[in-house]
């Protein structure tokens, strides 16, 4: 078929005729040498295609060339931003379109345009900034799931301030790798601010203990966190939480009771103003009195003070350098001589300290119970 028995087709009415002939010019502008004559007169037909008042044609064309890095530019950037059932193949994989122009289809275009871009493959950093910054709560899902989307912590932030009160959205980003360890802290905390009329909470929390409830549940969220932190994110994570008056002493008790004695000693470190690598060191050899003055300079009450010499005694004992977290078991025999130790009426502890140390204890037993429980239905499940 030539361009001139092409325009003779295109003046009849037979519209699925038309759609075969323009899925046949594409593939005869793909076959055919670059540079030919019969290449040019295709490139025309496709051209002339672009204003054929059929989307049914141009959707044709655009599957056809969608996928080529041999279509010609101007076509494919004309479907680009066509309407969306004919420009939607092309903005999924053509290799023509650079970064640039995506970025600015993301900013002009549609939920659905948006979409499609947000689960190209290898997409760039700069596509995927574009989509955190404008594009849709759908297109930045669609993002999230793109595994092969080159998302860096900067978009990742952007992401997590504009949809920090969507919690499927939340969720997703929390199941994302490079999410910064505050970011995931701030995140889970305004999730957390939900659960005070949550269904499960009215039922089985008395209203004068839920404020207590949450309490509670914001530290174990820090402290988890904690355990899954590198060494390299941990001191960040303990000066956010500084800045923004959640690093109390009851979070440093619990830390000592769960056994997080890195994030203890980060904590510490930053309340006094010590280098972390100097305080570890410090931890484990100076004497009491020098222990007391790191404590008092680090601003924690004097009537706790009791409970953290004890702490780090018994983590001596057990030749523990504060470099490393304590597995439950050793945690829970931590806490247990602790709260022994501190229940003599010769120390004077404070029942405050004691009525935390009591609940922490707890705290750390159920969490030692169900890890049983999981191994165990893990060999069960293995044996099986």
């Amino acid at each position: 078929m030539t361009i001139h028995d092409f325009l003779q087709l295109n003046e009849d009415d037979e519209r699925p005729l038309d759609i075969q002939a323009a899925r046949d010019i594409a593939a005869r502008y793909l076959a055919t040498e670059a540079g030919s004559r019969e290449r040019t007169s295709m490139a025309a037909a496709l051209t002339i295609l672009l204003d054929d008042p059929s989307r049914a044609v141009r959707k044709a064309i655009a599957k056809a060339l969608r996928s080529s890095p041999h279509a010609p530019g101007h076509v494919i950037r004309c479907l680009a931003s066509d309407v969306d059932e004919v420009a939607l193949p092309v903005l999924a994989c053509s290799p023509i379109l650079t970064d640039v122009e995506l970025v600015d289809l993301v900013a002009e275009g549609s939920d659905a345009v948006q979409g499609a871009i947000a689960a190209r493959a290898g997409l760039a950093a700069s596509v995927c900034a574009a989509i955190c910054e404008v594009g849709c709560e759908t297109a930045c899902r669609t993002l999230l799931e793109n595994t092969g989307a080159q998302v860096l912590q900067s978009s990742l932030l952007r992401l997590a301030q504009r949809f920090e009160d969507r919690p499927d959205l939340c969720d997703q980003l929390l199941k994302t790798r490079d999410l910064p360890l505050a970011v995931r802290y701030q995140l889970l905390m305004r999730l957390a601010e939900n659960l005070d009329d949550h269904p499960i909470v009215l039922e089985r929390v008395p209203e004068n203990q839920r404020h207590s409830f949450l309490s509670d549940a914001e530290d174990k969220v820090v402290l988890r966190l904690a355990l899954e932190a590198g060494a390299e994110d941990l001191p960040e994570f303990v000066e956010h939480l500084r800045a923004s008056g959640k690093l109390t002493t009851r979070l440093m008790l619990r830390a000592v009771c769960c056994g997080r004695l890195r994030f203890f000693a980060a904590a510490l470190a930053n309340l006094g103003q010590v280098p972390l690598p100097r305080l570890c060191k410090l931890l484990i050899t100076v004497r009491r009195s020098a222990l007391q003055a790191i404590l008092r300079k680090a601003g924690l009450p004097l009537r706790a003070h009791q409970a953290f010499l004890l702490a780090i005694d018994i983590a001596r004992q057990a030749e523990a350098d504060f470099t490393y977290d304590l597995a439950l078991d050793e945690a829970r025999a931590l806490t247990e001589t602790l709260l022994a130790e501190m229940q003599d009426g010769a120390l004077g502890a404070d029942e405050d300290v004691v009525a935390f140390l009591r609940r922490f204890a707890i705290d750390v037993a159920r969490l030692e119970a169900r890890l049983l429980v999981r191994n165990s239905r893990m060999q069960v499940t293995a044996a099986a």
